[in-house]
């Protein structure tokens, strides 16, 4: 993403969370960054492409809260969570007013298909986050139970974040992610307890992720596996292969290294044959991959 097209996306997320998107004008956007109005239209075709761009990048700026930071790698995985709930939790309270909007303002048209592929995507990355966590501090004997924990943490999360966002109430996210692992303590020593069935499929989102953001990248794999040697040569098409497959077991992960997807992405552009470059792109962009 261009320094520019990044500091449009900002400046809109600053105004829609102070107005809303329908009180907020394009030319109060243009006017919190001093450029011609003419000049967003380079970017973006109007303010509702702008939104979905705005609510992209929040997703992701809180998608990047949740990644291991360098100076926490030593820590166990316990503490890894707690301290990735706090920051999760911490996101949400610097950014009420934005989901406040999101939240008075459902009519907002950006694209059911989208809003939807979206909200899917966010679902599924913050369930298998969690399961992830789960069964890294209780161990295998308790994967059978990992999608259970992590609906039923989530539930216990998400109210609490309601009723701050309602209520306009403001806790300490040290407290809330303390607060949150002793519970779900009590929920993992229940089901193992109980020895009852899972009631979820362990399963199933994570082959959701691995078929969904696998599937884009699918088409391009396949045409890189029938082009013969006279097409591309023997290293170079394996090269390809070996960095498509890489880059797809990436972005199937709860929380992708985007640095490293985009980089492998990048590499992808450079090696790939100038006839299979639109083929490639159209799966990058719809990866959020192309600048």
């Amino acid at each position: 993403m261009s320094a520019r097209k990044h500091q449009i996306i900002e400046a809109a997320m600053r105004c829609f969370a102070r107005k809303g998107f329908h009180a907020t004008s394009i030319q109060e956007i243009v006017d919190e960054l001093g450029m011609a109005k003419g000049s967003i239209y380079f970017y973006f075709k109007g303010k509702e492409e702008l939104l979905l761009a705005v609510i992209w990048h929040f997703v992701e700026r809180m998608m990047a809260e949740l990644a291991v930071l360098p100076d926490e790698r030593q820590l166990g995985p316990r503490e890894q969570f707690r301290l990735q709930l706090v920051r999760h939790f911490d996101y949400f309270q610097n950014n009420w007013e934005f989901l406040m909007m999101l939240m008075q303002e459902p009519q907002v048209n950006i694209g059911q298909e989208q809003k939807s592929k979206l909200l899917h995507e966010l679902r599924n990355r913050l369930l298998m986050w969690k399961r992830q966590y789960i069964v890294a501090i209780y161990g295998e004997a308790v994967a059978a139970y990992g999608q259970d924990g992590a609906h039923l943490l989530s539930g216990m999360l998400n109210e609490v974040m309601h009723t701050c966002l309602l209520d306009k109430r403001k806790m300490k996210g040290e407290r809330v992610g303390d607060y949150l692992l002793e519970r779900l303590d009590d929920v993992m020593a229940g089901f193992v307890g109980r020895g009852s069935a899972p009631l979820m499929d362990d399963e199933e989102t994570k082959r959701g992720l691995d078929g969904e953001y696998g599937a884009a990248l699918l088409e391009f794999v396949r045409t890189v596996e029938q082009s013969g040697p006279e097409e591309l040569e023997p290293e170079r098409r394996s090269d390809l292969l070996e960095a498509a497959g890489r880059l797809i077991e990436e972005i199937g992960q709860p929380i992708p290294d985007r640095i490293l997807a985009r980089s492998l992405y990048a590499y992808l552009k450079a090696l790939c044959l100038p006839a299979w470059r639109a083929r490639l792109e159209a799966a990058g962009a719809m990866l959020k991959l192309e600048p």
